[in-house]
């Protein structure tokens, strides 16, 4: 499903050159868990990123489904994040003037999805995650853990 070759991130700092990524391979079957550890500052998210469609690889190669990424349009960049992946931030990324059910449903906006199906698909996912009670408290009246449960819902969501 998902396959990179050789990939390499370099980030240029001033005058210096900082190579985050060296010769990464990885392949991920569908259904497949993995996991990605290593010391801070290691290229955890950077290698995050590039999986997700965030950021590009220097060089390499990432293909998704077959598909090589680097001649993927814009436009099919942002399917491939609305349709196959779901981000958890490290800072969850949640809107402080959006409440709960909101805040999950926004990727359902951006797939086109309708505002009823979206809301009851939002309410859903926060009831499993034990936040039914909190479908209408603002980010800011949520603890750290619920906050990062809407963020996991969001992930979800499509």
């Amino acid at each position: 499903m998902l396959e990179l070759k050789d990939i390499n991130k370099k980030f240029i700092l001033g005058d210096n050159e900082i190579h985050v990524l060296k010769d990464v391979n990885l392949n991920i079957e569908a259904g497949e868990f993995i996991s990605i550890i290593g010391q801070s500052g290691s290229g955890k998210s950077t290698l995050m990123n590039i999986i997700g469609c965030i950021d590009t690889p220097s060089s390499g190669s990432y293909k998704i489904e077959g598909r090589e990424t680097a001649n993927l349009s814009g436009d099919e960049l942002a399917a491939l994040r609305s349709k196959k992946f779901g981000f958890v931030f490290q800072k969850y990324n949640l809107i402080a003037t959006m409440d709960a059910t909101a805040n999950v449903s926004l990727p359902a906006v951006y797939a086109g999805v309708r505002a009823s199906e979206r809301t009851k698909r939002a309410v859903e996912l926060l009831d499993k995650l034990e936040l039914g009670d909190r479908t209408k408290s603002l980010p800011s009246k949520l603890s750290g853990g619920q906050q990062q449960r809407v963020s996991i819902a969001r992930a979800l969501i499509n």
